[in-house]
């Protein structure tokens, strides 16, 4: 049986707001902010509305009293949320509202949720006056909240091309990184990135997959040593068996590509984890001997 939401107070109909949410700078594309957006980059979402004049009479609200627009991003993997506000003023004879919120790059992964409200004084209709006005309601929101997907859906390695000396990385030419709170389940495009450092030549034909076979192989151990590192914070939480299920319930999250990892160094998951955490130099080892490492490289 549907159940429909009731409110103690006046509310206007759905089309007496007008709302639209974007990202600035306003050239990147919410429908295409998978592929644009790199992991710990910070992203600004708009929210710009205007009330129509059938706003002020269905909800009973004079004009002179504060409205708000309100802008809410969520990242439910991550369990974070970003809120910013700001009033409704009179601007050519419309009422209009805009705010901008910066989320902090370092803390999402997987998906968002944006949703935007509008908030003011609701009257109840009580014929007691401590009780007329319920401060602070939610008169109006967007039908659902937007999600957006941060997942890649393309093949490749999650992969950005940064200025490490611009970001404050250390001059390498290469980083394979985390999130800081990536958990076995999360996707492997929220979780690991390959990051190439724009300031060495060698950029580019990392990128193009043209560098040296060796080049790759150490891209690939340290990529081994990353996601198992990760996954292995969470031995004292969850047990091999649940990482290994994990792993089995879906085939893109960051646990089943610890456990191909694990596979191709003759190692079970666990196990794996283990070494990444207690023997990082054993990892290493046996991550090389899987690539044929030692092979690739001229001895000198």
């Amino acid at each position: 049986m549907a159940v429909l939401e009731s409110r103690p107070y006046l509310t206007p109909s759905a089309d007496s707001v007008g709302a639209a949410i974007s990202l600035v700078p306003a050239d990147l594309d919410i429908a295409r902010i998978s592929e644009e957006w790199s992991s710990g980059d910070d992203l600004t979402f708009r929210c710009a509305a205007s009330l129509a004049a059938s706003f002020w009479t269905e909800t009973g609200i004079d004009q002179g009293d504060e409205i708000s627009l309100v802008l809410v991003v969520a990242c439910p993997s991550a369990r974070a949320r970003w809120r910013a506000q700001a009033p409704f003023e009179a601007v050519d004879g419309l009422w209009r509202a805009e705010t901008d919120l910066v989320v902090d790059g370092g803390e999402i992964a997987v998906d968002l949720m944006v949703d935007a409200w509008v908030v003011g004084p609701g009257r109840t209709g009580s014929s007691n006056a401590a009780h007329a006005i319920h401060q602070g309601a939610k008169l109006w929101q967007h039908a659902s909240p937007m999600w957006i997907p941060l997942e890649r859906t393309g093949a490749d390695f999650p992969t950005s091309a940064v200025s490490f000396s611009g970001t404050g990385r250390r001059a390498v030419p290469w980083s394979v990184e985390t999130a800081t709170d990536a958990e076995p389940h999360w996707s492997i495009s929220g979780s690991v990135r390959l990051y190439v450092n724009t300031d060495f030549e060698i950029c580019q034909s990392i990128v193009e997959g043209k560098a040296s076979e060796d080049v790759y192989s150490a891209i690939t151990c340290d990529i081994h040593a990353a996601v198992l590192h990760q996954i292995g914070s969470w031995r004292d939480s969850m047990t091999g068996a649940a990482l290994e299920a994990t792993a089995d319930d879906d085939h893109g999250c960051l646990a089943a590509m610890g456990a191909n990892i694990a596979v191709s160094l003759g190692l079970t998951l666990d196990e794996a984890c283990r070494l990444a955490i207690e023997e990082p130099l054993g990892l290493a080892s046996r991550s090389r001997e899987s690539v044929e490492y030692y092979g690739k490289v001229d001895a000198r």
